[in-house]
């Protein structure tokens, strides 16, 4: 008598199978899983807490300007992507350096945030649960190349590349012009905060394929 699979069965591997691939592709593109429109009370308190961190940065004098896709949310929108979860600033590795770890992580939580680096990526992620979970600043470190007069990414995964902008992409290097102080002030929401020079010119350097267009997630 030869076996078969009745039509139920069927059904129940296609969905299982179908349940894996899903789960695959949104491991491998997180963006396919992101909410188009979060709510307006998220998006209103990651401005908030972009303007928190924006005031510890200043009050540490620290160089700091929008970027990524922050940066895109203020040229386009003035404010926040409104599937965006994160902003980010780009800050100055040699200014940074110069205060102890232990210093600026007190700093941090005397204002109620709490800092975490990632010495991989040369990232620090600033984050207020109790105020929103889920919300995230993160401040991503570049350091001078006075010789090549750029800005490239820190971390220890890029000190194994060489230190050709050209031939190292994910070093993700501007030129310094671009960071220097002052920096001009551009609405945010409804507050003012630095951007840097000649407005979407860094973004060519950080989006070289795509950096004139808005990218949507995936299921958007």
């Amino acid at each position: 008598m030869r076996f078969r699979l009745s039509r139920a069965v069927y059904v129940v591997i296609f969905f299982v199978t179908f349940l894996i691939l899903w789960y695959l592709v949104s491991q491998n593109n997180p963006q396919f899983t992101k909410t188009c429109e979060l709510p307006l009370t998220f998006q209103n308190n990651l401005l908030n807490l972009s303007y928190r961190v924006h005031k510890v940065l200043d009050i540490m004098t620290l160089t700091h300007c929008l970027c990524y896709g922050a940066l895109w949310g203020q040229v386009r929108r003035s404010s926040t992507l409104p599937w965006e979860t994160n902003a980010e600033f780009c800050v100055n590795n040699k200014e940074i350096s110069a205060f102890d770890e232990n210093f600026i992580d007190r700093v941090f939580r005397k204002h109620n945030l709490t800092l975490v680096y990632d010495s991989a990526e040369g990232l620090y992620s600033v984050t207020d649960d109790a105020f929103q979970k889920g919300a995230q600043i993160q401040l991503i470190v570049f350091e001078e190349d006075l010789k090549l007069d750029v800005m490239r990414r820190v971390g220890w995964k890029r000190r194994m590349l060489p230190p050709n902008c050209e031939d190292s992409k994910s070093l993700e290097c501007f030129p310094i012009r671009l960071l220097r102080k002052p920096l001009p002030m551009k609405p945010f929401g409804w507050k003012e905060l630095p951007v840097p020079w000649e407005s979407l010119e860094i973004l060519k350097y950080h989006y070289p394929e795509n950096w004139w267009k808005e990218v949507l997630p995936l299921n958007c």
